[in-house]
């Protein structure tokens, strides 16, 4: 009888097959009644935008990978190939940044309370990231430098082909790797804090490279820097050639070369070398996979139970104020929630990243654009720019709050109310960010007219009201769940992301369309009735929607609990 009831320890190959046929279907089905539900055919329509915009980038730089890697090899430069390569893994790793890697309809971690392997869950969450949108542009890169080749020496292309999906392969397991890990010091906020300075510091250092040398900028005067320069770079890279050909990308390149000079051992063995970094990229995800298989909680709660709470002072009470008391008080509910964004926006690193990058943008490119033309069009044009960073925040104002969110259902208070707190939190960020810019302006460039500061102003407010008035509703319709310790978060759901683009895209249009017409004209003035009556429209429509905000809450919380409590 007791043999009857033990289970059964030999777990079969077919078994482990019937897993992971049951997590496809799972996921196929989740995936599919996403689309059925409401609102999910605009979200279609976004994801199948989004790939349309993601395809077109990538087939150009395939063009120009499979480019450069042919007139390296036509050049007789095959080892050269190695820069190539080396480019490739690094816009591998910086959309990884950008984008993310890909989320999940379900919490895969849930795994573990079902009866699995550890080898098998290992790859399951292995595949579940792999074939991300940055693994996929490595690849068709990848392969199109080796059809780059192919066309340059012909009698490679078995070697060549071989050799990039060695190379892709290894790229998407670094990948995998890093952001496991990633996921891992992600887990409290300071290390968020210093993983997205790091990312600041980049992107900023990137773009202050590409500003000072670039002859596209015109730097006419200092050629003969720029170009000593360009040869201190390349004789660094000379000497650092030997410890740079130990990596993936210079194995690749030096196997390729053995293979063009009929070394077919020698290119085995150089395969083999790139083929043992992936096994230990591999080895070290299968290390973090396992402990997460242990039970490992990452998330802020399990971490903060830790951490020594503070005292509290018993002494202390809350007494309301009244008008009497002070000048002017904003009502208790709008106020509580006002405090409780600019909290979250404390914690949110990646808002902080999207205030602070545009302003470092512009302070960067603003001085030089606005001594090669007019400068009458610079400060609405960065105006426009940096509110691409604050006008998606409105899009998913629940994004933070999870299954709290219920709580704003639940208590006597109005919805409009915590919208208009949340929104007047994002017009806050708006402003300093504008104030910001104007500041940039004025030091690097000269300072813009009144009436161009004013006419900006009233852009810059329609477009915020017209575009919250948009992201209010489309919080409660498409929310998106946010998970500051996951690298796969997003801001807002894709469809969103699109609305906001275009709104911004279109207002710009709008406002760019006057100020040519002004310009031509020679009449600045005629930009502020313009624009103020482009304004009072904008403040009647989002009055007019904030006061709709509650009966439409109401009638669609249902989706917007499915979302944020999901687990």
């Amino acid at each position: 009888m007791a043999n009857e009831l033990a289970p059964n320890r030999n777990w079969t190959s077919s078994q482990t097959r019937a897993q992971f046929s049951a997590i496809a279907r799972l996921r196929w089905r989740i995936t599919v009644n996403q689309f059925k539900r409401k609102g999910g055919a605009g979200e279609l329509v976004g994801q199948i935008l989004m790939y349309l915009l993601f395809a077109g980038v990538a087939f150009g730089l395939m063009f120009f990978a499979g480019s450069m890697a042919m007139l390296a090899a036509r050049s007789g430069h095959l080892n050269r190939i190695d820069l190539v390569l080396w480019g490739i893994f690094a816009l591998c790793q910086l959309t990884n940044i950008q984008i993310g890697q890909p989320g999940t309809v379900f919490d895969p971690t849930q795994l573990i309370r079902f009866p699995m392997r550890m080898s098998t869950y290992i790859n399951i969450r292995l595949f579940f990231g792999l074939l991300s949108p940055a693994n996929i542009l490595g690849a068709l890169l990848s392969f199109a430098a080796a059809a780059g080749i192919t066309l340059a020496i012909p009698s490679l292309w078995f070697y060549t082909f071989a050799s990039m999906s060695i190379f892709a392969l290894t790229n998407a397991l670094f990948s995998r790797m890093l952001f496991a890990w990633v996921d891992r010091w992600l887990s409290t906020r300071r290390a968020r804090e210093v993983f997205t300075g790091c990312i600041f510091a980049f992107s900023i250092g990137i773009q202050w490279l590409n500003f000072t040398f670039n002859p596209a900028y015109g730097h006419h005067k200092h050629s003969t820097n720029a170009m000593a320069h360009i040869n201190a770079a390349v004789a660094f890279y000379h000497h650092a050639q030997p410890i740079i050909g130990a990596f993936p990308p210079g194995l690749i390149a030096t196997s390729l070369v053995s293979a063009n000079q009929g070394h077919l051992l020698t290119f085995l063995v150089f395969e083999a070398g790139c083929s043992l970094f992936a096994l230990f990229f591999f080895a070290i995800f299968a290390w973090r996979m396992s402990i997460e298989f242990r039970g490992e909680n990452l998330s802020d709660v399990a971490n903060a139970v830790s951490t020594k709470p503070k005292p509290i002072a018993r002494h202390a009470t809350l007494t309301p104020q009244t008008s009497s008391q002070r000048g002017f008080t904003l009502p208790s509910t709008i106020a509580a929630v006002i405090g409780k964004e600019f909290l979250q926006v404390r914690r949110n690193t990646g808002i902080f990243y999207g205030m602070i990058a545009p302003v470092a943008f512009v302070f960067i490119f603003a001085g030089k654009l606005a001594t090669r033309s007019n400068a009458s069009w610079v400060f609405p044009a960065a105006l426009a720019y940096t509110l691409m960073g604050i006008a998606p925040l409105s899009y998913n104002s629940f994004g933070l709050e999870g299954a709290g969110a219920q709580f704003y259902f639940m208590a006597p208070i109005r919805l409009r109310d915590v919208f208009l707190a949340k929104n007047i939190v994002n017009f806050a960020l708006a402003f300093i960010e504008i104030t910001a810019v104007f500041a940039i302006i004025s030091y690097v460039a000269l300072p813009p007219s009144p009436t161009v500061i004013v006419a900006a102003f009233l852009w810059a407010a329609a477009t915020l009201m017209l575009s919250t008035t948009l992201g209010n509703r489309r919080s409660i319709m498409a929310p998106k769940k946010i998970d500051l310790g996951r690298t796969a978060s997003k801001q807002a759901s894709p469809l969103s992301g699109l609305i906001s683009i275009g709104v911004l895209l279109g207002c710009s249009a709008i406002g760019g369309s006057f100020l040519l017409l002004a310009l031509y004209l020679n009449a600045l003035w005629l930009l502020l009735p313009i624009l103020l009556a482009f304004a009072l429209g904008a403040l009647f429509l989002y009055m007019h929607g904030l006061g709709a905000i509650d009966s439409y809450a109401l009638a669609n919380r249902d989706t917007l609990f499915e979302e944020l409590c999901k687990k």
